[in-house]
């Protein structure tokens, strides 16, 4: 986590101000929270979740400075409507002493304003995306990436602390960075993806980029699954035009009457659709070969 964050965020909470720290799963917000120094409130960490259970909690530690709530998307239910009410009037006892903040998957908007009731003006005071990390800051037992690995892990990660943490490991013990032959990879990259494919900060992950370009799905025309079924059943060999004309047009009794130009805008579509994950090469006068 950079320095200039973290003034920020101080800048804030000295002052009284509240604020939403918003990062998708991986990112993480609940270590920087419990960082910070105040009262933190783990929803997870109570079996009885619910609103009374954590009113008591911030009772029973008199915290009157700084409140830190972690996966605050989680409490975005009616039945949790009397927390907030509760932390409004918290605030008002100690105004401009007494900061909340707020850890959340996804910005706690608008769209949550009767929900949050008065609370929601505290909420919405300041709200922060949480940067990206340097890898040079986080480490592993027993590993000390090259400068050459530090920008290979950059890249690969986007600067996602839990997806440095798994480059890490895999090049400490040379395992794979396959998200289909790490299982710990591949739960960390659908995690964040079942909050949002859309937050900018998965641009900046070569891993992310290429799991969404391979898992996404394909749409295909009849005629372009056959000749991809057809590639693959001979994949690594040269298919000719008379065998794509066999199975790709079984109606057509006359080989004459589909054209070459044809056939080639076939595979020109075709290859479009599946360069993220085939290549598709084509012998002239010969056919087409998927390698």
């Amino acid at each position: 986590m950079s320095t200039d964050f973290k003034s920020k965020i101080a800048a804030f909470l000295a002052r009284g101000e509240s604020v939403q720290v918003v990062g998708l799963p991986g990112m993480g917000k609940s270590n920087f929270g419990r960082s910070l120094n105040g009262f933190f409130l783990d929803p997870n960490f109570y079996p009885d979740s619910t609103a009374i259970t954590f009113i008591n909690a911030i009772k029973e530690s008199q915290e009157t400075k700084l409140i830190v709530i972690d996966s605050a998307n989680r409490l975005l239910k009616p039945e949790f409507q009397p927390f907030f009410f509760y932390l409004k009037a918290l605030r008002d006892q100690h105004k401009y002493s007494l900061a909340y903040v707020l850890l959340t998957h996804h910005i706690i908007g608008p769209e949550h304003r009767f929900l949050l009731g008065d609370f929601y003006g505290i909420a919405s005071e300041h709200i922060e995306y949480l940067p990206p990390t340097d890898p040079t800051q986080l480490s592993v037992l027993g590993f000390s990436p090259t400068p050459q690995q530090v920008d290979q892990i950059t890249k690969l990660s986007g600067g996602i602390p839990a997806l440095i943490r798994v480059c890490l490991v895999a090049l400490r013990d040379k395992s794979s960075l396959d998200p289909e032959e790490n299982p710990r990879l591949k739960a960390q990259i659908e995690e964040m993806l079942s909050i949002s494919r859309d937050d900018p900060i998965l641009s900046h992950s070569q891993l992310i980029q290429e799991y969404i370009n391979s898992h996404t799905p394909i749409n295909l025309s009849a005629a372009e699954t056959r000749l991809l079924d057809l590639l693959m059943e001979n994949q690594g060999k040269i298919v000719s035009k008379d065998q794509i004309c066999a199975i790709v047009y079984p109606d057509v009794k006359d080989r004459v009457g589909i054209s070459d130009h044809a056939l080639d805008q076939l595979a020109h579509r075709l290859r479009a659709k599946v360069k993220s994950k085939y290549t598709i090469i084509t012998h002239r006068g010969l056919g087409y070969l998927l390698s």
